[in-house]
């Protein structure tokens, strides 16, 4: 279905105008029981309890109540409920790296064996369904070529930067002379390198045409004692041919086991490029995530933030408003292989009334949904809203202006994503704290290799004990 998805798609340069769900295409559905859903704290949230499911109530007469919850305990509250079997939770919101996981323990259910069940299309409805979403989170989302959730919210990275000090002539005739190229948006980790030490600035000296009155720093880093780190970490091990552990598939295109690298020279070297731009970057404490890295950039604090979620544009634009003259633009993450994910929902295997569940997925996931997530900042999973017109238009840039960055970026992961342990373990969930916790001693410790070899034993010691596939150290 992906690779027929994507010949579509590029036939018709993304023009084309998918048939769209509405509500009036539910059937009537005799089970009235509340559904209880589980959703995460936010704008989100907040847009479905006030929009949404009003309207799925008022048409079929079922209400919903909505569980929520931070991210943090998100994880623990569903599996807690799913493992006793309670029927506690009908629909179910899930981070990308837990998909994989429920679905093998059969904690959630196959979207079309669900479609089979109770759409009058069956499951040829629910393929043409999913065909405007991205083929990448689809696959993410997906387990034994089937997939189990819809994506609702995509954080691909892009490189959120200050295009007004990358244009400026001063800026670039400078840059010039000192390395030898032309200044623009980095590529690669070198030019990542360059640019961020060429823009650290210290009180007093010209930026831009301006004397600074503070500090100025090349980029920002999710430096802190967070899961974030993680990411940045993956970015760059990724774009240098590197690895956590890698699918090694067999004829059937089944994966056959995990190679874990001995070493992982690539790591270590990730680890030291981390280390280095760490002195070019706004001043982090162990709380720096995500929110105090926008800031930096929405501030004026920063050159860049090379390795930005995409749905915080909204809060990286604020710069705009702040810093006069400030203009900010967006690219892909130097190396060009940005982590990607999305949370998405799911319905639960010991739901009391799947059928309404299936029903109130698909809304969630409809292109009404999605288009209204686009409105209030989101980043969008749906190909038709990322390239809706309206989104490319000055007067929606500073909500719209990285949807065209993160859909290049998506189509690129499209397939990649299956070669990548990350995205294909079934004991991923288990896995990531133990890379978020050891890319932040990676980013602090001198002795390198010794953390390498620690993560790697560990990275082992939990897919051979919790997940599917076994994994070989090669």
């Amino acid at each position: 279905m992906f690779n027929k998805f994507i010949t579509f798609l590029f036939a018709f340069h993304f023009s084309v105008s998918y048939a769209q769900f509405s509500l009036d295409q539910i059937p009537d559905i005799e089970n009235k029981q509340t559904l209880n859903l589980v959703a995460e704290t936010g704008f989100w949230t907040v847009h479905l309890k006030e929009n949404m499911l009003p309207k799925f109530t008022e048409q079929t007469g079922i209400k919903v109540n909505v569980i929520t919850t931070s991210l943090d305990k998100m994880y623990s509250l569903q599996t807690e409920s799913l493992i006793e079997g309670s029927g506690r939770y009908d629909l179910l919101t899930m981070e990308a790296g837990w998909a994989k996981e429920w679905a093998s323990k059969g904690l959630t259910v196959p979207l079309s064996e669900l479609a089979n069940l109770y759409d009058p299309s069956g499951e040829r409805g629910i393929n043409n369904y999913l065909e405007p979403y991205y083929p990448s989170l689809l696959n993410i989302l997906s387990y034994h070529g089937e997939i189990y959730a819809i994506p609702y919210n995509n954080y691909v990275m892009g490189n959120h930067y200050r295009a007004d000090l990358f244009g400026h002539p001063k800026e670039k005739f400078n840059f010039n002379v000192k390395y030898g190229y032309p200044l623009g948006p980095p590529t690669n980790m070198d030019e990542l390198k360059d640019v961020s030490a060429f823009f650290t600035r210290t009180k007093g000296e010209e930026l831009g045409g301006k004397i600074l009155d503070k500090p100025f720093y090349g980029i920002a880093l999710m430096s802190g004692n967070r899961p974030h780190i993680n990411d940045e970490f993956s970015s760059i091990l990724w774009s240098l041919n590197g690895y956590w552990m890698k699918p090694e598939y067999d004829q059937e295109k089944k994966i056959k086991l995990f190679q874990l690298p001995r070493n992982n020279n690539e790591l270590i070297r990730t680890a030291n490029i981390y280390q280095d731009l760490k002195h070019f970057a706004y001043p982090a404490d162990e709380n720096f995530a995500f929110k105090e890295a926008s800031d930096a950039l929405a501030n004026g604090n920063v050159a860049m933030w090379p390795f930005a979620y995409n749905n915080l544009w909204n809060a990286s634009f604020k710069v705009e408003s702040n810093i006069s003259g400030a203009k900010l633009a967006v690219t892909q993450v130097p190396g060009g292989k940005p982590y990607n994910g999305a949370y998405a929902f799911a319905v639960a295997y010991d739901s009391l009334n799947p059928q309404a569940a299936y029903w109130l997925l698909k809304y969630m996931g409809s292109y009404e949904a999605q288009h209204a997530y686009a409105l209030g900042g989101g980043n969008p999973c749906r190909v038709d809203v990322a390239t809706a017109p309206e989104f490319q238009t000055e007067e929606l840039r500073h909500i719209g202006g990285a949807f065209s960055s993160s859909h290049k970026a998506n189509m690129t992961w499209s397939t990649e994503v299956l070669n990548y342990g990350h995205f294909t373990s079934t004991a991923m969930g288990d896995i990531y704290p133990e890379l978020s916790k050891s890319s932040f001693r990676l980013s602090t410790n001198s002795d390198i290799p010794s953390e390498t070899s620690k993560l790697i034993n560990k990275i082992e010691q939990i897919q051979n004990r919790y997940g599917e596939i076994p994994v070989v150290k090669r």
